[in-house]
């Protein structure tokens, strides 16, 4: 008798992201969306500069910045 792998085989589900992880993809996403195509460098530099002096957690960063764009804030 022959056992197939189960390592080998082919789902047609895709994997999906759960827990912190897919909040943080989530909150990304959303970022990205909002940001100006040219300015995202400078919104990740917002980002980490957020979590460094203000000791916010990625996802709070993410989600600050997001508001921040949301109400208008535009980064240097």
């Amino acid at each position: 008798m022959e056992i197939e792998p189960v390592a080998h085989r082919w789902s047609p589900i895709p994997p999906q992201r759960t827990g912190v992880t897919a909040e943080l993809a989530e909150a990304r996403a959303a970022l990205r969306e909002l940001a100006p195509a040219d300015r995202w460098d400078d919104v990740l530099a917002e980002v980490r500069r957020l979590q460094a002096t203000e000791g916010l957690a990625p996802l709070a960063a993410l989600q600050a910045v997001h508001a921040k764009l949301a109400s208008g804030w535009l980064p240097r």
